[in-house]
């Protein structure tokens, strides 16, 4: 059984994300057509600044760099929102890439799971220096992932690629154990 903090919130908690489509996209972020292009399809543009992601109502934007993102939509939408983006895109420097099922997530939450990632990763978590909305590249443990902060709850999203969603998901629990 978990320790809980004294609001009754799990000190810490791994739990798999129901699984995503995944698009990886490439283009000129400083091509208004690009931009606009994306924004028909999902709702909103990509982002432009550095490790953060957006939200529309076609799915979420991650910034991946200056002209690659990742974009999760519901596992159901990922063929024919792909499909879509190649169709408004064709004629732009663009590329659109399903890789959904290369890559897992997993749901790190809880008041410690700052502390858990710390255990394995360099990144600076402070909520000063990675608010809500931040998502970055970086190694946990060794492995590459990509860290998504969604919400400003103590929540953090960690992707994996399949071969090493295993080894990821045992190093933090095992990292955890002393808040279990």
């Amino acid at each position: 059984m978990a320790e809980t903090a004294a609001n009754d919130i799990p000190v810490v908690s791994l739990t798999p994300c129901a699984p995503r489509g995944r698009i990886n996209l490439r283009g000129d972020a400083g091509d208004p057509a690009f931009n606009e292009g994306v924004a028909s399809v999902i709702g909103v543009g990509p982002p432009s600044q550095a490790n953060t992601a957006t939200s529309g109502s076609g799915g979420v934007i991650l910034w991946l760099g200056p002209d690659e993102w990742l974009i999760e939509v519901a596992a159901a939408a990922e063929s024919e929102l792909a499909a879509s983006l190649e169709s408004t895109l064709s004629d732009l420097h663009a590329a659109v890439v399903v890789v959904g099922d290369a890559h897992i997530t997993l749901a790190l939450s809880g008041p410690k799971a700052v502390e858990v990632l710390a255990k394995g990763m360099t990144l600076d978590l402070d909520p000063d220096h990675f608010p809500a909305g931040c998502c970055a590249r970086s190694l946990l443990a060794k492995a590459p992932v990509l860290l998504h902060r969604p919400s400003v709850d103590f929540l953090y999203e960690v992707t994996v690629t399949r071969s090493f969603a295993d080894y990821i998901s045992h190093w933090l629990r095992d990292a955890a154990v002393e808040y279990l």
